[in-house]
């Protein structure tokens, strides 16, 4: 039995996961401010650890949180490979019948920041950069046929373009606009792409084979049968032959003889000479037509996620070297036996000791050692007005609990804990914070990360379905 998981399928679980930011708590978490290495004697950092997709790593990852943030719509886009325009660069077509074309340079981001599809290659390297908005194919000298799909705007791009991807939106949903409320500059191309006289229309034939015995003088009757609204009609000057083969069927883009609605084609070649077995195919336009999709036809089968750590809002004065992104974790209160949902644009999900005096020695980074119980911890950030050390523990560190009123160390400094020394946090902190909840559905890591209160860092993450 033999079967795939197509790309639309892809498209459709990234468009889902875009719009389960709208239903439920997706969070991006930072984590892990110790070095990558194996114990705790060594705090420099080696090559960062190759994330494994099994429980202990996530399990892990959920205990190494320093600080969380909720994303939001705003924060989310699906974004395709960036593929720059450049000169003497060999763009592949369109084709509706390969398996590996969003493999290929089938599409460019030109340096306006506009997005043609290609849908008829030169002979060679494309030398002019398209630059028309205008909904029909155009063509330029250089042979290249593009389609204008999309203008990236500003926003878009400070949020979601990098060096390898760049975001892509669908904005027209016929009959009406999925995003009314924003005018960008694509809307109206993609409307205007479904109205056109040759929308799903044959715009391209492929000769798949040539044939033999065929002439110039020849009269060709190219019959193109399938489903359709309109039908595509080819001359008898638009067939092509070199050496007793046909070597090309072109196409009039400039009228309407591509037809319009075509889902399926086949073509059958006639002669009145005496060619025979040459063959050809139709590539078939996307649904609705080129530029109407601009997220399914380009493979938008990638998510980016962009959000922002500025000022204090999340644990500062340290790094980290782990990003995840979390649905749906939870609090340590429950609501008629289950625990209650984190809602909180920020939380802190650190536990913490709470000590008898202020920990000014405990830095980020130290490691802080019970004196009785032998437990040992990472310090994320010690609070000094609430005489409150954040921590957390690792495989490095081990899992022994603190005991309440026992002294602990940074290895120079001692001072006691209070009667209730392990705490969770408060509404304060957007919790109590349950570690270890939720699902942790992307896991990265990274060499370490600044986190200060005089600067803003840039989380980008793209997930693939």
């Amino acid at each position: 039995m033999a079967a795939i998981i197509t790309t639309p399928f892809r498209v459709v679980n990234a468009s889902a996961f875009k719009a389960d930011v709208q239903n439920n708590n997706i969070y991006i978490g930072i984590g892990k401010s110790d070095a990558w290495s194996t114990n705790l004697a060594d705090a420099t950092d080696s090559v960062e650890d190759v994330p494994g997709d099994h429980i202990d790593d996530l399990n892990q990852a959920h205990q190494q949180l320093i600080g969380l943030k909720k994303v939001t719509v705003g924060e989310i886009s699906h974004v395709v490979r960036r593929i720059n325009w450049e000169f003497n660069k060999t763009f592949s077509p369109y084709d509706s019948n390969d398996t590996d074309l969003f493999d290929k340079d089938f599409y460019c981001l030109t340096s306006e920041f506009k997005v043609y599809k290609c849908i008829i290659a030169g002979n060679a390297g494309s030398e002019v950069q398209p630059y028309h908005t205008a909904s029909d194919l155009q063509s330029y000298a250089d042979g290249y046929v593009w389609k204008y799909m999309y203008t990236i705007i500003a926003s878009d791009s400070e949020a979601y373009l990098t060096n390898t991807y760049m975001p892509v939106k669908t904005l027209a949903e016929f009959p009406v606009l999925s995003d009314t409320d924003v005018n960008y500059p694509q809307q109206q191309s993609q409307i205007d792409s479904r109205a056109l006289s040759t929308a799903q229309g044959i715009q391209r034939i492929v000769v798949t084979d040539g044939g033999q015995g065929y002439a110039d003088s020849d009269v060709f009757t190219i019959t193109i049968n399938g489903d359709y609204d309109t039908a595509a009609s080819i001359a008898d000057a638009d067939v092509v032959v070199n050496n007793g083969a046909i070597t090309d069927i072109n196409v009039d883009l400039s009228g309407t003889d591509a037809g319009k609605g075509y889902n399926v084609a086949d073509i059958i070649i006639g002669s009145d000479g005496g060619g025979q077995n040459a063959t050809a195919r139709a590539i078939i336009e996307p649904h609705g037509g080129h530029g109407t999709d601009p997220v399914a036809e380009l493979g938008g089968f990638f998510i980016g996620i962009n959000t922002q750590l500025s000022g204090n809002e999340v644990t500062i004065n340290n790094d980290f070297r782990q990003i995840t992104i979390i649905r749906n974790p939870t609090l340590r209160t429950t609501t008629n036996g289950i625990y209650d949902l984190a809602t909180a644009d920020v939380i802190n999900p650190l536990k913490y000791l709470l000590t008898t005096s202020s920990p000014t020695a405990f830095e980020p980074d130290t490691i802080v050692t019970g004196q009785t119980s032998g437990a040992k911890a990472f310090v994320a950030y010690s609070a000094l007005q609430d005489n409150r050390i954040y921590y957390y523990q690792n495989e490095k560190t081990g899992y022994e609990v603190f005991q309440n009123n026992e002294n602990i160390s940074n290895g120079t400094t001692q001072i006691s804990l209070a009667a209730q020394a392990v705490n969770y946090g408060s509404t304060s902190d957007g919790g109590p914070y349950k570690i270890g909840s939720g699902e942790i559905i992307f896991l990265e890591n990274r060499q370490p990360i600044d986190r200060s209160a005089t600067q803003i860092e840039d989380i980008k993450c793209i997930i693939e379905f």
